[in-house]
């Protein structure tokens, strides 16, 4: 059912664009790139991003929130700090709209690094009473970091 959601969605969305004349959005791209910021999406999966200490790096991951799906850090390296939590609507234009609710949202993840190594990061996608019951996760994500001095 979420997957047919998503295939939906990805359609019309499409179908808007194509209609409007309109250039494709990137998924993973934040709304304003931070300074010292280093940012990991979807597409990083299974790679490496290597960040000098005191860098923040910020993992952001698509999910429905409102439909009980999140995204958990599941393995944290020592040499990382989670330092923030948030979350952003992938439609802001139509989803800050007054009286909208659901739709995708972005979750973001703040790691500062705080010491030399190298570790991995894992996040796990799913609802919380779903997971805890031992059903397997919806998505699943990691990277392995390397901080220098």
């Amino acid at each position: 059912m979420r997957m047919a959601v998503r295939i939906a969605g990805t359609g019309a969305a499409m179908a808007m664009l194509i209609l409007a004349g309109c250039r494709e959005k990137t998924p993973d791209a934040p709304l304003a790139i931070e300074p010292g910021v280093y940012y990991a999406g979807a597409g990083m999966d299974g790679h490496e991003v290597v960040l000098p200490v005191g860098k923040t790096l910020r993992v952001e991951l698509e999910t429905i929130p409102t439909a009980g799906y999140v995204w958990q850090v599941t393995g944290q390296p020592d040499m990382l700090a989670l330092t923030d939590e948030a979350t952003r609507p992938t439609d802001p234009e139509v989803q800050n709209q007054p009286g909208f609710t659901g739709g995708s949202h972005y979750m973001a993840f703040d790691f500062t690094a705080v010491t030399p190594g190298t570790g991995t990061l894992e996040l796990t996608e799913g609802r919380p009473w779903e997971l805890e019951a031992g059903e397997p996760p919806e998505g699943t994500f990691s990277l392995t970091i390397t901080v220098t001095d």
